[in-house]
C-alpha cells in the first residue's frame, strides 16, 4: 500500500543554506513522477532567497486555508519551486505568529521533556517556523484524499511531525551532537563504535535544545531515516533510536552535459582560470601556464576539522618540499571576508587592459604583417611593425609588473588574520606562495559568481575547468561534492568516513574506482592521513592525459551510480513503511 500524497517540509526549501538544499532539489524530479501534483514541498519564507528559487503563483487552492492561518499570524506563499520540476511550494512565514515562543517551549517541555527555556534566536526562530508548519500540515491534510505521509529534514522541522498526526517520516542528514562532537577534539567515531556517547555532552557543548528536538522528532516519528551507514550509527548511539530505513543521497549526473560536450568546454573554461593565475602571479615572477598546468581545488564549508581542510594543507606542505611542476590550488571556502583584496582586483584590472590593447592592435597588425609578407619582406623589417606600438605596451608592461620581488598573496580576499584558520594553517605549514614554492596557493573565500570582477565564473564552471576536487572528510554523512566534481567531468577524493565514500566501497571493487580515490581516514591519524593523501595527490598530478581521460570517464560511471532514478525508491519504501505503521 503506498501514499497517494506526499508533503516534504525542509528549512532549505527554495532557501539555500548547505548540502540539503542540493539533496532535495535534485530529488524533487523522481517525486513529482511518483506524486504528480499531490507533491508539495514546504519551507521557510526568506523574502531576500525568496526573489531567487521561488515563483509566487495566484491560481491556488489554498486561499481558505492560508486566510485561516493568517488569523493566527501565520503568513503562507504559494507558488513553485523555480528548478526544472517546478514543484509545488508553500513558504510559511511564522514571524508575527500569535502563539508566542514561550508557549511553545513549555509545550515542547511538558509533552517530551525539550529543555530550551535559555536557547536563543537560533534555537527560536525554526522551531516557531516548524511549529508553524504543523499548524498548515494540520489544514492541508483536511483537504486531500486519499492516505497522506509528511517528511521532516533535520532538527529544524521536528516540531512539525511533533505537532502533527500525519504519518511521517523524519530524516536526519547529520546529529546535531554528532557534528559539533567532531569538530572539536573528541574522538566520535571511537564514542560511536563503543557506544558510549553521554547525552550530558549536548548540554556541556549547547546544543542540547536542538539535540532533544531531534531525538524526540526520531523517537515520535513513524519511520526514522538517515542518509548513510555511518550516520545511522552515529544517530543510535547520540540519540539511542535505530534508523528504520537508509536513504542515500541520489545525484541527477544525466543533467550535465556529455563528458564529449565536458572536454570541449574544460579547455574554454581552462582557459579562463588559466587567465586568472596569470594576473594573480605573474606581476611577482613568471609561472608556466603554457604546459596544461593541473589545478586542484578544494570546497565546502568552513569546517576546518570535519572538512578535512587541516590533513589538505598538511598534505600540501609534503608536496610542497617535493621536486616537480608547479600545482595551483584553490580552497573555495566561504569565510569571514573583509573585502575583495585591492592588490589582487588591480592585478587583473591591469591584466585586463594589456589584453584590451593587445587585441586592439592585432586587426591592423595582421593586416600589416599579411601585406609585408606577401610582399617577400624579411622578419627584421617585419619585426618593426610590431616595436611601433612598443612605448604603449612598454608601460602597461611595466604597471603590470611592477610588484616583481613581492610575493602574491595567499587570500584574494582581506581576512581576519591570525583568526582564520585555513590562513594561519597555511603560512605555519609554509605555503606562502614564494617564488620557488611548488605548490601556489589561491584561497578564494566566498561563493564564485561571474560578476566578481576577479575569478568571475560560476562553481560548476570551475569544477569543469578543474583537474581534481579533494575532499578528505573526518566527518561527512554523505559528501555532494565529490560526485558534483566526477558529474563535471574532474577527478576526485573522497575518504572512507564520508557516506559516499562507504557507499563506493560497499557497491564496487578497487579496480573499478579508478577517477575517485577513496582516502583512508578510520583509524589512521592525521599524520598518517596526511602522508597518504600527499602521495595519492602526487599520483593525480603524474597521470598523462590518456590517463586522465581514461579515469574521468570511469569517475562519471561512479558518480551515476547514485541517481535518483536508482535511489529514490529507498525514499517511496519509507513512505510506504510510514502508512503501514
Amino acid at each position: 500500500m503506498a501514499p497517494e500524497n506526499f508533503i516534504e517540509v525542509s528549512f532549505e526549501v527554495a532557501n539555500k543554506v548547505g548540502g540539503i538544499h542540493q539533496v532535495l532539489k535534485s530529488k524533487a524530479g523522481e517525486m513529482q513522477k511518483k506524486y504528480g501534483d499531490n507533491y508539495i514541498t514546504v519551507g521557510f519564507y526568506n523574502e531576500e532567497k525568496a526573489t531567487e528559487e521561488f515563483a509566487p503563483r495566484e491560481d491556488h487552492n489554498f486561499t481558505q486555508i492560508f486566510e485561516k492561518l493568517e488569523e493566527k499570524g501565520i503568513k503562507c506563499y504559494y507558488g513553485v519551486w523555480s528548478i526544472p520540476e517546478d514543484p509545488k511550494c508553500i513558504l510559511v512565514d511564522a514571524t508575527e505568529m500569535e502563539k508566542p515562543i514561550d508557549e511553545i517551549k513549555k509545550e515542547l517541555w511538558e509533552e517530551y521533556g525539550i529543555n530550551s527555556i535559555n536557547a536563543g534566536q537560533d534555537f527560536d526562530e525554526p522551531v516557531k517556523w516548524s511549529y508553524a508548519v504543523a499548524e498548515l500540515v494540520k489544514e492541508l491534510e483536511k483537504n486531500m484524499e486519499g492516505e497522506t505521509v509528511l517528511q521532516a529534514h533535520e532538527w529544524l522541522s521536528g516540531p512539525a511531525i511533533l505537532k502533527s498526526d500525519l504519518p511521517s517520516v523524519f530524516t536526519t542528514h547529520a546529529t546535531v551532537l554528532g557534528r559539533t562532537l567532531s569538530s572539536s577534539d573528541y574522538d566520535l567515531v571511537e564514542a560511536v563504535e563503543k557506544d558510549d556517547i553521554s547525552q550530558k555532552l549536548a548540554e556541556k557543548k549547547e546544543v542540547e535544545s536542538k539535540h532533544q528536538v531531534e531525538k524526540a522528532s526520531a523517537e515520535q516519528a513513524d519511520v526514522f531515516t538517515t542518509v548513510s551507514k555511518n550516520t545511522g550509527q552515529e544517530a543510535e548511539a547520540v540519540l539511542n533510536v535505530k534508523p528504520d530505513k537508509i536513504l542515500p543521497n541520489g545525484f541527477n549526473v544525466e543533467d550535465f552535459p556529455s563528458l564529449e560536450e565536458l572536454s570541449y568546454q574544460h579547455k574554454e573554461k581552462k582557459e579562463t582560470v588559466k587567465e586568472f593565475l596569470r594576473a594573480y602571479f605573474k606581476p611577482y615572477y613568471d609561472v608556466d601556464l603554457d604546459n596544461d598546468p593541473r589545478i586542484l581545488f578544494t570546497s565546502g564549508r568552513y569546517e576546518y576539522h570535519n572538512k578535512g581542510l587541516d590533513v589538505f594543507i598538511e598534505a600540501l606542505s609534503k608536496i610542497n618540499k617535493r621536486e616537480g611542476d608547479d600545482v595551483f590550488v584553490f580552497i573555495l571556502v566561504p569565510s569571514d571576508i573583509k573585502q575583495q583584496k585591492m592588490e589582487v582586483v588591480e592585478n587583473v584590472s591591469l591584466y585586463k587592459e594589456l589584453e584590451s590593447y593587445i587585441d586592439s592592435i592585432m586587426p591592423d597588425l595582421k593586416k600589416k604583417l599579411l601585406n609585408e609578407i606577401t610582399s617577400g619582406q624579411d622578419a627584421e623589417k617585419r619585426l618593426d611593425l610590431v616595436e611601433k606600438g612598443e612605448n604603449e605596451l612598454k608601460s602597461l608592461q611595466e604597471n603590470f609588473r611592477a610588484k616583481q620581488g613581492d610575493k602574491p598573496p595567499v587570500s584574494a580576499f582581506d581576512l581576519n588574520y591570525p583568526e582564520d584558520e585555513i590562513l594561519t594553517a597555511l603560512y605555519q605549514n609554509g605555503i606562502r606562495n614564494r617564488e620557488d614554492d611548488r605548490v601556489k596557493v589561491v584561497f578564494y573565500p566566498t561563493y564564485l559568481s561571474v560578476g566578481d570582477r576577479m575569478l568571475s565564473m560560476s562553481y560548476n564552471d570551475f569544477l569543469v575547468a578543474s583537474s581534481a576536487g579533494i575532499f578528505p572528510s573526518y566527518y561527512e554523512p554523505w559528501g555532494y561534492t565529490p560526485v558534483e566534481t566526477a558529474a563535471n567531468g574532474a577527478l576526485s577524493i573522497t575518504t572512507d568516513m564520508a557516506g559516499f565514500g562507504k557507499f563506493l566501497l560497499e557497491n564496487t571493487e578497487e579496480e573499478n574506482r579508478k577517477g575517485i580515490k577513496i582516502l583512508e581516514r578510520e583509524n589512521k591519524t592525521e599524520e598518517e592521513a596526511a602522508e597518504q593523501l600527499s602521495d595519492v595527490l602526487e599520483e593525480f598530478l603524474s597521470y598523462s592525459k590518456t590517463e586522465i581521460t581514461e579515469r574521468k570517464h570511469n569517475a562519471r560511471r561512479l558518480a551515476q551510480l547514485t541517481s535518483w532514478e536508482k535511489l529514490s525508491k529507498n525514499y517511496l519504501e519509507a513512505h510506504k513503511m510510514a502508512i503501514s505503521d
